[in-house]
């Protein structure tokens, strides 16, 4: 008798996310609605809006305790911390925060990548913490990719910020780029655009290598990907791409390169050459 396996088919991700409180209770932020208490700060999300906090009294200005968010491989989410500040967080990442922003500093902590904007405030810096490098600002638009086995960049795309390694600054003018490589902070000059387009609802890629265009695909869709060839994966590719569209369509994109053909598999993507 013969066995037919249901396929799982490869799909967009979608707003989710868990919330993790100083108690270590964990809170699951997808479809439903959430309010939570936490020591005097509540904390709402809804489903056409973002994770939102909001002071209901000042009890807690003495005591620091921090909240984590974690967005899964499939999944992107938006949060409003205390002081204003806006943050986008891509799949695949988490962010940890202090609940309220007490001291002269406001500072975070990211692995993954978020777009960061953040709200003014000349008197306590913003800071997001890396594990190489830190980045501060007070008021400013950039992008942060701080995920493992890819190189650490920081992207600005309004405002000002500085890099700070090793007792070494490096300061970014809007359209600017700081990348860590070779143990050393490199500048350049890019298209904001490219590296902010997740944001946005795209991908966005110029003279790209197909492996890191999967590797962001495969983050966002939630599928595993290997060769038959392994030549392919430095095929440069140039592309805009709709995050919500169908991954065959994706995939028929990529393909018009000529060279390039995709079969899938439940969760598993071959990629072959034509």
């Amino acid at each position: 008798e013969k066995v037919v396996y249901a396929e799982v088919p490869v799909q967009p991700g979608r707003k989710q996310a868990v919330l993790t409180l100083s108690s270590g209770q964990q809170v699951m932020l997808a479809d439903t609605i959430v309010h939570v208490n936490e020591k005097g700060m509540v904390i709402s999300n809804f489903p056409d809006k973002e994770l939102v906090y909001k002071i209901m009294n000042d009890t807690m200005k003495t005591e620091t305790i921090y909240n984590t968010v974690t967005v899964p491989r499939g999944g992107e989410y938006k949060l409003v911390l205390a002081d204003g500040t806006i943050v986008w967080l891509n799949s695949d990442s988490h962010i940890r925060y202090p609940v309220t922003f007490s001291g002269n500093t406001r500072q975070v902590e990211l692995e993954g990548e978020a777009y960061f904007e953040v709200a003014k405030d000349v008197e306590k810096p913003f800071i997001v913490r890396m594990n190489e490098y830190n980045v501060r600002v007070t008021g400013t638009q950039f992008n942060v990719r701080n995920y493992l086995n890819e190189s650490l960049a920081t992207t600005l795309v309004e405002g000002g910020v500085q890099i700070e390694r090793k007792g070494k600054v490096d300061r970014l003018r809007p359209g600017q780029q700081a990348v860590l490589e070779k143990g050393g902070i490199t500048v350049r000059e890019v298209e904001p655009i490219h590296f902010v387009a997740w944001k946005d609802g795209f991908f966005v890629y110029q003279d790209k290598k197909l492996d890191d265009i999967l590797n962001e695909l495969a983050r966002w869709y939630d599928f595993t990907f290997s060769y038959r060839n392994n030549e392919l994966k430095d095929l440069v590719l140039t592309a805009k791409l709709k995050k919500f569209d169908r991954v065959d369509r994706i995939f028929r994109i990529l393909t018009e390169t000529g060279k390039l053909g995709f079969t899938t598999q439940g969760k598993e993507v071959i990629v072959y050459e034509k």
